[in-house]
């Protein structure tokens, strides 16, 4: 609001000042041109009149019919008959000199002296006490000189008068024009006071949508993004709560386990059962740190990070380096891991989260198939996507089991693999997020267990 009546002052105040600038150009142009034509009149009616009549008779009438009697009165204004003139008559007067330098005609109030010793056009100069303005015109034959003047109060006095109304215009729209501005703002922003109320009543615990009706379309931009960006953020806190949540609970189970087999291996008697227990409190230390890893890759699964990473990946090269990293671990079972690559499968992924996925699709295919077992893995190409199938003759998975194995830590009974029930559910998690579709199935022939994952073709 300061800016604005700042502004307001300003841009008004400029206004009035060009407004003053224009009248007073305007004015005197308008008095020089009223100088210029009565003198040009005067000139002509006396050429016409040249030798018909005696001028000194015309002085006569010119002093009989003055509209002033040259008294005073007390404020020192000339004392005027309204019905008979005006006052501003006092302040013009003119001379007609013929060609011999004779004032032949002239007004009362002028001097018997040329007002200007220009021969012609307008000049200003100082007679009788006061400042004129002053047009001389010469006839060309006979050769006559008329001399018309005005005061330059005159001019001053109607500017000033235009001048006080347009201040007063001033100080009156300046702040006509703030109490409008102030109105229209107040008015403009109370759906934004409104806005920030409900925002103001949200806390991490509270986090609807703030309502959008009957504000301006601005205000529902505003509107959409923050409800917007408070749906991401209860999104964001219910994951976090349901992170902590289950890492609480997953995690209660091993560190107790760890807990009891350190306090076993302190209270041992003999150097057997301490190292048997020291074994048992490192399984566990293993497990938990697995938990934790799998919790922390879950947790960064996440669409607003995900997709700034997108970009266009070779499968192959990454199925290749995944299990290359993998096949240390198969060795030690014997597994016989074969991949059917193909240099051509481009599809548009996030680097990190799909080596994620790639990594505990082969990895529960290593853990879960028995030793001396095959694990092949396949990339084929269609129409409309690009395919991952991993398969192994593993025990596989019932059907009726098939959907909850991606629930996170969802186990198998009769399993004793170490794991926490979280790879398949992270697996799930970055098909999601690249719109790929994950599909469980069986051999034709034989037990074992086959993945497919169905990348859209971009």
């Amino acid at each position: 609001m300061l800016r604005l009546f700042i502004a307001t002052l300003i841009i008004v105040g400029g206004g009035t000042w060009l407004g003053y600038k224009d009248t007073q150009d305007e004015t005197s142009e308008l008095f020089d041109a009223q100088l210029a034509s009565s003198a040009r009149l005067m000139l002509s009616m006396v050429q016409a009149d040249k030798g018909h009549s005696d001028f000194s008779s015309i002085q006569k009438y010119l002093d009989e019919n003055r509209p002033l009697n040259g008294e005073q009165t007390n404020n020192n204004k000339p004392n005027l008959d309204l019905d008979s003139g005006h006052i501003y008559e006092t302040k013009l007067a003119f001379q007609i000199w013929d060609g011999l330098g004779n004032l032949i005609l002239k007004s009362k109030n002028s001097p018997i002296q040329p007002m200007t010793n220009k021969e012609s056009g307008f000049d200003n100069q100082v007679f009788l006490g006061q400042e004129w303005r002053v047009f001389s015109l010469h006839s060309n034959s006979p050769h006559y000189q008329c001399i018309t003047a005005e005061r330059i109060d005159v001019r001053e006095d109607l500017i000033g008068k235009l001048s006080s109304d347009l201040f007063l215009l001033f100080i009156v729209l300046a702040p006509v024009l703030s109490a409008v501005m102030w109105l229209a703002i107040k008015q403009g922003l109370s759906p934004l006071q409104n806005l920030a109320s409900q925002i103001g009543e949200r806390d991490a615990s509270k986090l609807d949508a703030v309502s959008d009706s009957h504000v301006p379309k601005e205000i529902k931009t505003i509107a959409g993004a923050l409800n917007s960006l408070l749906l991401r953020l209860s999104h964001a806190i219910d994951r976090e709560k349901r992170i902590t949540s289950d890492a609480a609970h997953e995690l209660r189970t091993p560190l107790a386990a760890v807990k009891l087999y350190a306090e076993l291996a302190q209270k041992a008697s003999n150097k057997d059962d301490r190292k048997n227990a020291i074994n048992h409190v490192i399984q566990g230390i293993d497990r938990t740190t697995h938990l934790v890893d799998q919790l922390l890759a879950l947790a960064k699964l996440e669409p607003e990070s995900f997709s700034k990473n997108m970009s266009t990946l070779n499968l192959n090269h990454l199925v290749i380096e995944e299990t290359a990293l993998l096949a240390p671990i198969a060795g030690t079972k014997n597994i016989e891991i074969s991949v059917n690559s193909c240099d051509e499968a481009f599809i548009k992924a996030d680097s990190t989260s799909l080596r994620l996925l790639i990594r505990n699709i082969l990895s529960n295919a290593i853990t879960y198939t028995q030793k001396n077992g095959k694990v092949e893995i396949t990339i084929i190409l269609t129409k409309e996507s690009t395919d991952l199938v991993i398969e192994d003759n593993g025990p596989g998975i019932p059907v009726e089991q098939c959907e909850r194995v991606f629930e996170r830590f969802y186990r198998m009974e009769n399993h004793d693999a170490p794991g926490c029930g979280i790879g398949l559910s992270i697996v799930m998690r970055v098909a999601e997020l690249h719109n790929a579709a994950l599909k469980m199935s069986q051999p034709e022939n034989g037990t074992g267990l086959i993945i497919t994952v169905s990348f859209p073709n971009s």
